[in-house]
């Protein structure tokens, strides 16, 4: 290599060097370190609450239902989507002011749902910090909650849905729950179709833990509804009401034309019980009857004493009593349609 050769050489190879050595103090001027971080992970015990050993923790709970999707009555659930903040004083944390920290770092009242179900959370597991160490968690759930439906007065009942929040480590010795009022409410409109949501509210309560053995402080977001009935006015309680009138029209037959009578009577009886198959399924296997089961049952058994009806009129022609069966007939004809009204009435008004 030439001397002029190896004199540039010797300077590029300084030039590089030099510019690397500059790049990478500017990077670790520019560049935190954990010292230099303004808002690095607190070194607190994420075990301990503040004020240990003192006053219970107050923490706030506002709870907002974004979205309601769906009431399934067979699976007992609801399917929404919930906001939920947290509020609590954590005086460790007043240096930082400002920052957003993982949830992970600090300590928290750990509340959880007790709902089971599938439930899945969108924003980041982050806490912000405001002055004087006031800390703020927000999280958005969605997914299905499981909830108790009492449907003895279906399909014109009224439920209350409840979802509620409790700690699954502290005791109501530790902290204490408070509702956030101003961040407890609902969206509207709704997506659920079939009901109609009369109003949120969010109570404070408490629940033993077998596992502390102590008291908890719960958080009870209580969902008011109302079912929707004019679907099943429509397509189950008059295609109903219609089967039974239709059970009706074997007491304007002659009683000697017994063929139609009885025809009729087991067509009237075979489409209810289809009916019964087909109305199944709206609620789950309960252990008590509904309102329109118990609807269902006295119409099943008009249909067949309407059927009972015509062949006891079809015997008393084949005996040559053709007037008892007409008197029979007649006194039919006024007899079911009381008797079906006074039921519909108990039923449905009282």
């Amino acid at each position: 290599m030439k001397p002029m050769n190896k004199v540039m050489h010797s300077v590029y190879v300084a030039v590089l060097f030099s510019a690397v050595v500059f790049n990478a103090a500017v990077y670790a001027h520019s560049s935190p370190t954990a010292q230099d971080d303004p808002c690095p992970a607190p070194n607190i015990r994420t075990d301990v609450r503040p004020n240990a050993g003192g006053q219970p923790i107050k923490v706030t709970v506002g709870i907002y239902m974004i979205d309601l999707m769906e009431i399934n009555d067979i699976k007992q659930t609801l399917t929404g989507d919930f906001a939920v903040v947290l509020r609590w004083v954590d005086p460790r944390l007043r240096q930082l002011e400002g920052c957003e920290i993982s949830i992970d770092d600090t300590w928290s009242p750990s509340l959880i749902f007790i709902n089971s179900g599938r439930k899945f959370t969108s924003r980041p597991r982050e806490v912000g910090i405001e002055p004087g160490g006031q800390v703020t968690y927000a999280q958005r759930y969605s997914g299905t909650f499981a909830t108790y439906h009492h449907l003895s007065d279906f399909p014109f009942d009224k439920q209350t849905f409840r979802i509620s929040l409790i700690s699954a480590q502290w005791t109501e010795e530790d902290i204490q729950l408070v509702v956030d009022e101003k961040m407890t409410g609902y969206r509207k409109p709704l997506n659920v179709s079939d009901w109609t949501i009369k109003g949120v509210e969010a109570t404070i309560g408490r629940r033993y833990s077998k596992a502390l053995e102590k008291f908890s402080s719960r958080c009870d977001f209580n969902i008011s509804a109302e079912r929707i009935k004019a679907y099943y006015l429509w397509k189950v309680i008059l295609p109903l009401c219609l089967i039974v009138v239709m059970s009706w029209c074997v007491f304007w037959i002659n009683p000697a034309q017994y063929g139609p009578q009885i025809g009729l009577s087991a067509t009237s009886m075979l489409t209810l019980i289809a009916f019964i198959f087909a109305t199944t399924n709206m609620v789950p296997r309960l252990g008590y009857l509904t309102l329109l089961d118990r609807f269902i049952v006295f119409s099943t058994i008009l249909v067949f004493l309407a059927l009972v009806e015509s062949l006891t009129t079809v015997y008393l022609v084949s005996k040559e009593k053709k007037e008892l069966a007409m008197r029979v007939d007649l006194l039919s004809r006024f007899a079911f349609p009381i008797v079906f009204g006074t039921i519909s009435f108990v039923a449905f008004f009282l």
